[in-house]
């Protein structure tokens, strides 16, 4: 599966069709898709609901294998946000929507720079080229990133685990030569 940019706001009003009333979050490379010019492809749409229970009925609907996956070509991944790994105060920055055909549906979709802070502990090739189109959009300095960084589950002792920790480090090294 490889899902368009252009094709994941339908996907995710799809999910909101579902979800009736609540938030949905949209995180990882599908919330691009909402925030940059030139949003890479990705190969499923990432999301949490709230509450979480009503993100049951989009995993049997719109999950892998799912008659929605055969149909459209994709399909949709549903987490917990302990999933998005990123800044205490990411709601704050959050750009939040509504869709005309679930208007109790609110769709929250984090800023880059968020979404950026949380990809750094897996880092894959992907991320990589990700971080250039988010930067090139969304310029960051060095001092901003530092708060980013100093809000991050990382720095603020949400996440413990010592190798968890040691490759968000060496992957926050590498993206500060990015800046």
């Amino acid at each position: 599966y490889v899902v368009d940019p252009a094709d994941i706001p339908r996907v995710v009003s799809d999910a909101a069709l579902l979800v009736r009333d609540g938030n949905i979050i949209v995180f990882g490379s599908a919330a691009l898709a909402f925030r940059l010019p030139n949003a890479p492809k990705t190969r499923d749409v990432d999301l949490w609901c709230e509450p979480p229970e009503r993100g049951d009925i989009v995993t049997v609907f719109m999950g892998e294998l799912s008659w929605y996956s055969e149909k459209h070509g994709t399909y949709v991944e549903v987490w917990g946000p302990e999933t998005f790994a990123a800044p205490q105060k990411w709601r704050s920055r959050a750009q939040v929507l509504t869709n005309d055909d679930a208007p109790l549906v609110r769709l929250i979709i984090p800023h880059p720079h968020d979404i950026l802070l949380a990809k750094l502990e897996r880092w894959e090739p992907q991320d990589r080229t990700h971080a250039s189109l988010i930067l090139a959009a969304f310029p960051l300095s060095a001092q901003a990133l530092g708060a980013l960084v100093f809000e991050s589950p990382y720095r603020a002792g949400r996440i413990t685990d010592a190798e968890r920790l040691m490759r968000f480090e060496a992957h926050l090294k590498e993206l500060t030569t990015m800046l």
